[in-house]
């Protein structure tokens, strides 16, 4: 069903920091020309940091759109070019001030993948040592450390509703990796 799309052209109309709105034609199998809109957001992280076996590092920080504090894992959007695993160090130490002696992957998903391109990519990490590097400029954070236990539950009962953070928390519910 693939083969008969055919894309016919693609242009940006606004770029503001990582993010770029544009529209992409496609010939449709039937013939039809469509365009869609797309908000290019690119690859995204989010890291499930234990601080020891049984607890983790949740952050806060206000949404303008919620118009609240949303606790979430550390994460956010890797830089051109950047390998996912490096974005996710960089992102820990952002966020929650630690370095992570190692990473495991739980899995890759697209948040919503029929306006955004965005691509998450979901960790644990393990063997961590304070090493902080300055916060984004408009990021106020808390930090708060749980029972792995209460982060799954807040995940469950809407208390943490960030998709990236959902998921990556769910996802090592599901399937968690090796941990030696």
């Amino acid at each position: 069903m693939h083969a008969a799309w055919t894309r016919l052209s693609s242009s940006a109309h606004y770029t503001r920091g990582k993010l770029t709105l544009r529209e992409d034609v496609w010939r449709l199998p039937d013939g039809q020309e469509v365009v869609y809109p797309i908000l290019a957001v690119g690859v995204t992280v989010g890291v499930l940091p234990f601080v020891d076996a049984t607890r983790v590092l949740l952050v806060g920080q206000y949404r303008h759109l919620q118009g609240r504090v949303s606790w979430e894992l550390p994460g956010g959007g890797a830089h051109a070019g950047e390998d996912p695993v490096a974005a996710a160090q960089r992102e820990l130490r952002e966020e929650g001030g630690y370095r992570a002696e190692r990473f495991a992957f739980l899995t890759r998903f697209y948040p919503s993948n029929a306006y955004l391109d965005e691509v998450a990519y979901c960790y644990a990490a393990y063997g961590l040592t304070p090493d902080p590097l300055p916060a984004d400029h408009d990021e106020f954070l808390e930090r708060r450390v749980v029972p792995l236990e209460e982060a799954v539950r807040m995940a469950v009962e809407g208390d943490i509703a960030e998709s990236v953070s959902k998921v990556t928390l769910l996802q090592y519910v599901a399937r968690p990796p090796e941990r030696s």
